[in-house]
């Protein structure tokens, strides 16, 4: 019965979502309760409880001492999450208007290892535009190559290169990354293309095959021939969890079936095909990649999801 009543609660709160409107929701993240606000729908997909499967992840990859770069903070769930686990977190969010809930819920939340910043990350510094529906701020994409401003919502936002900021800032080390930036993740990579070099973090980045073709005109075999040129261990991560209410029923009242986990070796062009075949046919498949450096900043994925770690050289 308890089941059938998360999915009760899923439907009423999609059958009452109107227009968007400023409210605050309770939130499980990493087994502790937050309150967060914010004036669009993606409140639903966070209340309850945030993402347990991507908290899980993270949490595997992550260490006390560790420096975050949390790059599309969006209003703050995964800075709060980096926050209670690492030493220092810098949280960027380049919307001005989405970047005041960042800083409310941080600010709720205690946490004074986290330092928001109005400000996003990519390869050449600037003033460009993001655009984004107003009743979803998580889908927020700079504008530079597509324009979508009928029924959007547009803003000027700042971007700083990475590695500039870095340096200005004085930051010793960096040792995990977060990159969920709609798209523009190659170029917040090649912004940070001499810390990488530098510091070989650890590396979680969203995969997703519309924003890469619709808003920076590339595709998923060239984005993948790219970060294997950055990351000896690469790994497409399918934690099978998705906001989409059809699946989140499907994972409700069938766990048996939908609560899978893999991961796959994108050295192996193999497993790079079965990674791309799922991911552009069936969208919410292997949403996450994982790129690092040594095995041993993997190591909790061996156990995680029953494989044996290979780089770039088979090992």
């Amino acid at each position: 019965m308890k089941r059938f009543g998360k999915v009760l609660s899923l439907l009423r709160s999609r059958a009452s979502a109107g227009s968007p409107q400023e409210r605050l929701v309770r939130s499980n993240i990493n087994g502790k309760s937050y309150s967060i606000s914010s004036d669009d729908d993606y409140l639903d997909h966070v209340e309850g409880e945030f993402e347990p499967e991507m908290v899980s992840l993270f949490k595997s990859l992550l260490q006390p001492t560790d420096t975050v770069l949390d790059i599309g903070a969006n209003i703050g769930c995964t800075s709060l999450l980096f926050g209670d686990l690492a030493r220092k977190v810098y949280s960027f969010e380049p919307s001005p208007t989405t970047y005041r809930w960042l800083v409310e819920n941080v600010q709720r939340a205690r946490l004074g290892n986290v330092e928001a910043l109005n400000l996003g990350l990519g390869k050449d510094a600037g003033t460009f535009e993001l655009t984004f529906a107003p009743n979803n701020r998580s889908g927020g994409f700079v504008s530079n190559l597509t324009n979508a401003s009928e029924g959007h919502q547009v803003e000027k936002i700042a971007i700083a290169k990475g590695d500039d900021f870095i340096r200005e800032h004085q930051i010793a080390k960096v040792d995990f990354m977060k990159i969920d930036v709609e798209g523009f993740e190659q170029s917040v990579i090649e912004g940070l293309a001499a810390t990488i070099t530098r510091d070989q973090p650890v590396v979680a980045l969203e995969l997703n095959h519309w924003c890469l073709n619709a808003f920076q005109r590339t595709s998923v075999p060239d984005f993948f021939d790219f970060l294997r040129g950055v990351f000896p261990y690469l790994y497409a991560v399918d934690m099978r969890y998705t906001s989409n209410l059809r699946d989140r029923l499907k994972r409700e009242l069938l766990p048996f079936r939908y609560d899978k986990k893999d991961a796959r070796n994108l050295h192996d062009q193999d497993a790079a095909y079965h990674v791309m075949y799922r991911h552009i046919l069936h969208g919410s498949s292997y949403p996450t990649l994982v790129g690092a450096f040594k095995p041993t900043q993997l190591n909790a994925l061996s156990p995680m999801f029953g494989i044996q770690l290979a780089g770039r050289n088979g090992y």
